[in-house]
């Protein structure tokens, strides 16, 4: 009871050093030029009274909201979830999952959602979920050294965590998988997606090709940017427009077009249609620049057929499953063994491609594997369960394997 309180304590010192941090997107890791560039931006868009559409995207995917719970209300075990929102296309859809397996499985889960990646923001998440008394946290984008001050509250607290969407540092693996709190995780292909989509611009004659990635600091969007120059550094035939890492998304495709007007390619670690189609259509570009882009979006159908999007990756909702089975089978006390899944992406480079996406895995009641194929990897239900399992299924995750299995022809 003590450490509860005293977590709780800590949470609320925590949570004030955020609330004066500002706009939802930004981190204190940021530096005090872009800092200053945020706000001369902000200030000119107020005195010429217009507000891009982008801001208020980015209010939706970064934004917060707290005390959100799904599941079973009244289940066995209560597992939190740390994540940057559940109102977009791609965590709307992975709370849903975790809502049906909840239910399926007897477990409450409490949704924690981060204003910012700042490793004080994950930290202060876990000490008010611990405060609040869950059995395991599952983290999503965790990354550095300050998953060890993570998974040290859940030691003092007797919760579990898994992580999801980031894979642990090499340098901290062997401390973090020595801790009986550690269940396990999974990550995508990273690396590969940022490869893909920088290679899928060069397929389609582009030739001068700007990238834009998010600011450094969050490890799945670091590996997506180290793919992406590794494209370019196996291409020198195609020229790489400049280097844009940051939060002003929209303005940096801005400044891409107003400089240079032989660009004919933009890749993006993340949502591409979102902040990219309006600069292009403003500055009268339209069906002269191809995206690409890491992130689903509902529309992504529309634009592949267009031929504006040549590709669009992602589909990684299933990625909670993984951590959540190690963290059940764990809670259960059939621990399977620690690992972290490597997990595939969907790519999708056709409008068919994408439907069949959104139409045998997003669609809503619909998800890769339902809870009774799930039982095959829970020790209560499967003796014989293992975390190879797990690793199989991360490797065969596609939209043909998941219609194969449920019988979609």
């Amino acid at each position: 009871m003590g450490k509860r309180v005293i977590a709780l304590m800590l949470t609320a010192v925590m949570a004030l050093s955020l609330f004066g941090c500002g706009a939802a997107a930004e981190t204190p890791a940021e530096s005090e030029a872009t800092e200053e560039s945020t706000e001369a931006l902000a200030q000119e868009q107020e005195d010429s009274g217009e507000t891009e559409a982008a801001d208020e995207t980015t209010k939706e995917v970064w934004g917060g909201q707290t005390g959100e719970v799904c599941g079973d209300e009244n289940g066995e075990y209560t597992v939190g979830v740390i994540i940057h929102t559940t109102t977009d296309y791609l965590c709307a859809k992975l709370k849903s999952y975790t809502d049906y397996l909840g239910k399926e499985y007897s477990v409450k889960f409490s949704y924690y959602i981060i204003e910012n990646f700042a490793d004080e923001t994950y930290l202060a998440g876990i000490e008010n979920l611990c405060a609040q008394g869950v059995d395991g946290i599952i983290t999503t984008n965790f990354s550095g050294t300050a998953v060890l001050q993570g998974l040290k509250i859940c030691e003092d607290n007797g919760v579990y965590m898994g992580v999801g969407w980031s894979q642990i540092d090499e340098q901290i693996k062997d401390q973090v998988y020595a801790s009986d709190y550690f269940v396990g995780g999974a990550y995508e292909s990273e690396v590969q997606a940022g490869k893909d989509i920088i290679e899928s611009l060069i397929s389609a004659g582009c030739t001068n090709i700007a990238p834009i990635g998010y600011e450094p600091g969050i490890t799945c969007h670091d590996r997506r940017w180290q793919g992406m120059m590794e494209a370019f550094e196996e291409h020198p035939e195609i020229n790489k427009a400049g280097e844009y890492r940051g939060l002003e998304f929209t303005k940096a495709v801005e400044d891409y077009l107003a400089s240079d007007e032989t660009i004919d390619g933009i890749a993006i670690t993340l949502l591409g249609i979102e902040y990219c189609m309006e600069p292009i259509k403003s500055a009268g570009r339209e069906g002269k620049v191809k995206i690409a882009f890491v992130d689903l979006s509902e529309n992504c159908g529309e634009y592949l057929e267009s031929g504006d999007v040549v590709c669009a990756i992602g589909g990684q909702y299933v990625d909670v499953v993984f951590p959540f089975i190690f963290m059940y089978n764990a809670l259960n006390g059939t621990p399977l063994e620690k690992t972290e899944v490597p997990v595939n992406f969907i790519t999708c480079k056709s409008a068919e491609e994408f439907e069949n996406y959104a139409n045998y895995l997003h669609a809503d009641g619909v998800y890769c594997w339902t809870a009774e194929e799930l039982k095959d990897v829970i020790v209560k239900y499967n003796p014989d369960a293992t975390a190879d399992m797990l690793v199989e299924m991360g490797a065969n995750y596609s939209s043909e394997d998941t219609m194969a299995r449920h019988g979609v022809n």
